[in-house]
């Protein structure tokens, strides 16, 4: 209770701080605004660019009733990151790096109702520390088209971009089923004509805390592959339009089967930036019932208002919950126990963002408003969830960027949004116009 008056009072001071920040460089619009990735070049042509990040908020889980143990209020300095890529002349050789802080300052997870994977459930885990360390060589003309061949440990080629560059701050319960995260992995990719082709061989083993490294041991036993067709201005992932299909084969205590089918939108209008994103997620377990998530999002960016949705109907696994209603133990399961049953979810997040200040710190205040609707759907009724069936969260804090803008993350080499900005080839025939910067 008084880490959560000490968030009250830090948000409320800042918030007064960044206000008078913010009256005194009012004339100052563009800087707030306008993208600006730190960089340091060198002589030699070598680059390093780079951003960081943290999100101090407080969130409220109402379910109106004091005995049920989602009834919580708590404090979180959330997805504290930053991300830097080194890369040589004409962007031929990168270093993607991504560090994750939040096994210190999110240590039990971060309560998103309806989250699960990774031990936590009703909880978002925290990330591991090293989120991303890949690697990658780019052929910016090859075959008529570029390729790159990229390893380390990151995103393997599946699913969508990761929910920690997307509108909305609570994760969505699709997390596990559209995003395969924090693999060691050898991937590679193709951009033709509009067409790309990606393909990851890795390990299916998942982390089960934020300094578990050992799933190492497992690369290679699993694989993925991402089919996309782009449309619109821009080149790879700075198209306006992009549509990808998606498939896993990984392993870990079963072989699943995952699917995965997206359309996405980001372009300039008279009104401002628009963002959209629809998705179809799925899972097939060999020896148990799998699980779907439908998800669609839209964000308008107009000068410093960023007012954004997400709607999102999903199926998700129970389990056993390792400690009692009112311990945070209660929002954490035994990896390595099969699920009980599972329950349906329909899940409406809506919520404003606003731009105080520009760089080197851009400070962007929110509030967050999310609506649980929840069902029994297959063997179990979690009682201590369902009794009232509906539930809502309010999250109200502050998005802090120094340095830059978090980009589109989730993929390497070519599709690299960092390496695109200063690509060779983003402005010839492989692309279709200048670089669109979403």
């Amino acid at each position: 209770m008084l880490r959560f008056f000490l968030g009250i009072a830090f948000i409320f001071f800042f918030s007064g701080a960044l206000q008078a920040q913010h009256q005194h460089n009012d004339h100052e619009e563009q800087s707030a605004t306008e993208h600006e990735m730190w960089m340091q070049p060198f002589d030699d042509g070598w680059q390093l660019m780079g951003m960081g990040q943290v999100f101090p908020l407080l969130t409220w889980s109402v379910p109106f009733d004091e005995d049920n143990p989602l009834n919580r209020n708590d404090l979180y300095f959330t997805q504290p990151t930053t991300m830097v890529n080194i890369q040589s002349p004409n962007a031929r050789l990168v270093l993607r790096t991504s560090l994750s802080f939040e096994g210190l300052t999110i240590p039990d997870g971060e309560v998103t109702l309806g989250g699960w994977g990774e031990e936590f459930i009703d909880a978002r885990h925290p990330h591991t520390l090293l989120h991303e360390v890949m690697l990658s060589y780019n052929f910016w003309d090859f075959a008529g088209g570029a390729f790159s061949i990229s390893a380390g440990k990151g995103f393997a080629t599946y699913g969508t971009d990761d929910p920690m560059a997307r509108p909305v701050q609570k994760f969505p319960t699709n997390h596990h089923l559209s995003q395969i995260l924090e693999r060691w992995q050898i991937q590679g990719a193709y951009l033709v004509g509009g067409w790309g082709f990606e393909a990851s061989l890795f390990g299916g083993e998942e982390p089960t805390g934020p300094y578990d490294f050992s799933n190492i041991e497992s690369f290679g036993d699993s694989w993925s592959a991402r089919l996309s067709r782009r449309f619109g201005e821009g080149f790879g992932p700075m198209a306006q339009w992009e549509t990808s299909v998606s498939f896993a084969r990984v392993i870990e205590d079963d072989l699943i089967s995952l699917y995965n089918a997206t359309i996405r939108h980001s372009s300039e209008y008279p009104i401002g930036n628009v963002y959209g994103l629809v998705e179809a997620s799925m899972s097939a377990p060999e020896q148990r019932d799998g699980y779907f998530a439908v998800l669609g999002e839209a964000q308008l960016q107009t000068s410093r208002h960023q007012p954004y949705y997400r709607i999102e109907y999903a199926t998700r696994p129970e389990y056993n919950r390792e400690g009692e209603p009112g311990t945070d133990d209660f929002f954490r399961y035994d990896h390595d126990d099969p699920p009980i049953g599972a329950t349906r979810w329909l899940i409406n997040s809506a919520g404003y963002g606003y731009t105080l200040t520009g760089y080197p710190l851009s400070a962007r205040p929110f509030v967050e408003f999310q609506h649980n609707r929840i069902w029994d759907e297959r063997g179990v009724t979690p009682e201590l969830l369902v009794d009232n069936g509906s539930y809502w969260t309010i999250s109200v804090g502050f998005r802090l960027f120094f340095g830059g803008d978090m980009d589109r993350m989730g993929t390497y080499g070519i599709l690299d949004p960092m390496v695109m900005m200063h690509a060779p080839q983003a402005n010839n025939e492989h692309g279709n116009g200048h670089i669109h910067h979403p």
